[in-house]
């Protein structure tokens, strides 16, 4: 794939966000085949998952290509329908905004509506929602879905092993979680450790579960000790803080949603079947509550675990075929 565009963007509603991040970002965008400025295109919004670099331009392996190579690839020759695909930046100090507005850490489906505005104005886009999806992975899959539920932005949704069924997907590892922070000497020693290291699994296991923590916290003066779902130091189970964390589960969102969701054009889910971190059975959960209210989605299981699977992407994204076909000489007003 060419080079991406990068563009720095000037957020107004990440000004004085609780955590102090920056509110000048950058946008990955890349530009499909065939893209002149006249000929109206779709657009595809990438959420990487939690901790990901927000960009898609580089190789995720030393092996093979970049995922921006392959859907360009894709595109060429007619397994994925072109589009623009943008990535935006919405990572925080904690590692993950979870896409979602947050009284702790800042409004970030916010701000993605602000990146679809700014996308809109700067290229040649189709721009109603129709011709609009947002799909990503991990944390990027929750915020795909979670802006499928609550956003009339976007009118199709792809999520690849999405953050679901919390008593799957985040239970099971508070308890490394814990570990860890007890190891390295407590949440301000965790936390000291985002610029230094080292980066391994536990550290970035635990750093996930603060990041939901803060994203979930409905008081902006949450600290990251009682932002958990339980006391970091004796192990004592807060329900109430389980709770607010549930409240943002997409199957606990679900029957609130459903309408929405059956109003997309595609709902698309897919997940591993050996995903390390339970993923899967929190997505068969969402799959099942979705038949329950009758929601028309797809839903793939593959052979794979939660690391590895970029060339997933390309085969989820072929579905919006369903809704993009070529049209028909669209092109910019003069």
């Amino acid at each position: 794939m060419s080079d991406p565009l990068l563009l720095d963007h000037e957020s107004t509603v990440l000004r004085g966000n609780p955590l102090g991040d920056p509110c000048r970002r950058r946008i990955e965008v890349h530009l499909p085949p065939g893209y002149d400025g006249v000929r109206r295109f779709p657009v595809v919004y990438w959420l990487p998952g939690f901790g990901a670099h927000p960009g898609l331009a580089g190789k995720a392996l030393a092996f093979g290509s970049s995922v921006a190579d392959r859907l360009r690839l894709a595109m060429t020759d007619g397994r994925v329908p072109p589009a623009l695909l943008v990535v935006p930046d919405c990572t925080t100090a904690y590692g993950g905004s979870q896409y979602i507005d947050s009284a702790a850490c800042g409004p970030y489906a916010g701000y993605l509506a602000e990146v679809v505005a700014e996308i809109d104005r700067r290229f040649a886009t189709r721009p109603q929602a129709a011709w609009r999806a947002v799909g990503g992975k991990s944390s990027g899959g929750y915020g795909a879905l979670v802006a499928g539920m609550t956003s009339p932005l976007f009118g199709a949704v792809v999520a690849c092993s999405p953050d679901a069924g919390f008593e799957h997907s985040y239970l099971p590892l508070l308890p490394r979680t814990l570990d860890t922070v007890g190891a390295v000497g407590g949440v301000d020693a965790l936390l000291a450790r985002r610029d230094s290291g080292p980066h391994d699994v536990p550290f970035m296991v635990a750093m996930s579960l603060v990041a939901m923590g803060m994203c979930y916290a409905d008081d902006p003066r949450t600290t990251v000790p009682d932002a958990l779902p339980c006391d970091p130091v004796t192990g004592l189970f807060r329900d109430e803080v389980w709770q607010r964390w549930l409240a943002h589960d997409p199957v606990r969102m679900l029957p609130a949603h459903a309408g929405r969701l059956a109003g997309l054009g595609l709902l698309h889910l897919s997940v591993g079947r050996r995903d390390e971190y339970g993923m899967h059975w929190g997505v068969r959960a969402l799959h099942a509550a979705l038949d329950g209210h009758r929601v028309p989605h797809v839903y793939l299981e593959h052979d794979g675990g939660h690391q590895g699977i970029e060339h997933i992407y390309t085969e989820a994204l072929a579905a919006l075929w369903k809704l993009w076909r070529e049209p028909e000489d669209d092109v910019c007003a003069a």
